[in-house]
């Protein structure tokens, strides 16, 4: 897909913001095989790629099953060259790249062993520098138009929901509502579902992360769907909450207190703020309630070219402060064992003044 003036300045802003690293960290050539910083720097959304940048050419290198997708996917980024091989690393040492790169960085997390033994062999001549979370941390801000595809991945999220909302009955299947889901938000433009989609029901509404299964729903179930969408390589990462037939006092008395954590983290979103004050304040009214051991993850997590980024919203992240328009989620959970379970999951852009939401789906205890 051709990039817009704004996508095409973007990726122009990441380019110069990587060239800038590279002088920062004294390196001559940066080296990406991570496919969703490919796809965060160059556009390319195909499953295999490597990108070499330096401070004047972007080498892109792809096989030939992708050398159609690759002339309408790529930013025509300055000193962009591409090469359709096989053999990534041949063509480094063929066409001798590196003959000027006395120093390569990379980031050791996102290299598999045989590609980082392909990149030392290719690059015995190099020195090779460790630079960990380098793209990661050019990643905590979006741009414009990473939030517009993010915002539109979560609408098409929040629709979906509403949508099923209308069509759950007793004696239906987890795995029935989540094929519902999953193909409704394919119909309405998801690229693919964000990972394999969340429905319990009863008491398996108490495992935070229970897949679909085959389990029938019944009247007085609480359930818990925790979906999302891709739009443009961006994802968006929803959790609601719902009742089928009126629930019992006790599903009503912990949900309020799970809602009044919730709106509290909202609350207190804004630029600045670290994220382990951002998980105190959910965690803290959780807790207060006598529910605290039962809250059983952090609040949330960074959102954009992959499900979860940085900055991780935790109590163990007491330093790294939330930017502007960083998108992370706000889920906060109780989860009692043997008896219901229950999420709230909002996808927000953290701005000076507080929250944008971009997830618009009812967050109260519907009952269907």
């Amino acid at each position: 897909m051709a990039s817009s003036k704004a996508q095409f300045q973007a990726a122009t802003d990441r380019l110069a913001a990587i060239r800038k690293g590279l002088a920062s960290h004294k390196v001559d050539a940066y080296v990406i095989a991570h496919t969703p910083s490919l796809r965060y720097l160059t556009g390319f959304s195909g499953s295999y790629g490597l990108a070499i940048v330096t401070k004047k050419n972007v080498h892109f290198i792809t096989n030939d099953l992708y050398e159609v997708q690759v002339q309408k996917e790529l930013h025509k980024l300055d000193g962009l060259k591409v090469y359709i091989n096989r053999d990534p690393w041949g063509v480094v040492s063929s066409q001798v790249l590196n003959k000027t790169w006395k120093t390569v960085g990379f980031d050791p997390g996102r290299h598999t062993y045989a590609g980082y033994a392909g990149m030392k062999k290719s690059l015995k001549g190099s020195k090779l520098v460790d630079m960990p979370g380098f793209i990661d941390g050019l990643l905590l801000a979006k741009s414009n138009p990473e939030i517009k595809s993010i915002a539109k991945a979560a609408q098409i999220t929040s629709t979906a929901y509403e949508k099923m909302l209308g069509m759950v009955r007793p004696g239906m299947t987890e795995r029935e509502i989540a094929t519902f889901l999953a193909t409704t938000t394919r119909q309405m433009g998801s690229e693919k579902d964000a990972f394999d989609i969340i429905v319990v029901a009863g008491a398996r509404s108490a495992m935070p992360h229970g897949r679909a299964s085959d389990a029938k729903i019944k009247k007085g179930d609480v359930i818990t769907v925790d979906f999302g969408c891709c739009v443009d390589g961006l994802y968006s990462d929803m959790t609601r909450t719902f009742s089928v037939d009126t629930p019992k006092k006790a599903v009503v008395d912990v949900f309020s207190v799970l809602y009044d954590a919730h709106m509290t983290a909202l609350d207190a979103a804004v630029t600045g703020i670290t994220g382990a004050e951002l998980d105190a304040a959910a965690r803290n009214v959780i807790t207060r309630a006598g529910y605290g051991d039962y809250f059983r993850h952090s609040l949330g997590h960074g959102l954009g070219y992959e499900v979860h980024e940085n900055p991780r919203v935790s109590y163990t992240n007491k330093h790294e402060q939330i930017p502007t328009n960083c998108v992370i989620t706000i889920e906060p959970g109780i989860y009692l064992p043997g008896k219901f379970g229950m999420r709230i999951e909002d996808d927000v852009v953290v701005t000076p003044k507080g929250p944008q939401i971009l997830t618009t789906a009812p967050r109260e205890l519907v009952i269907v």
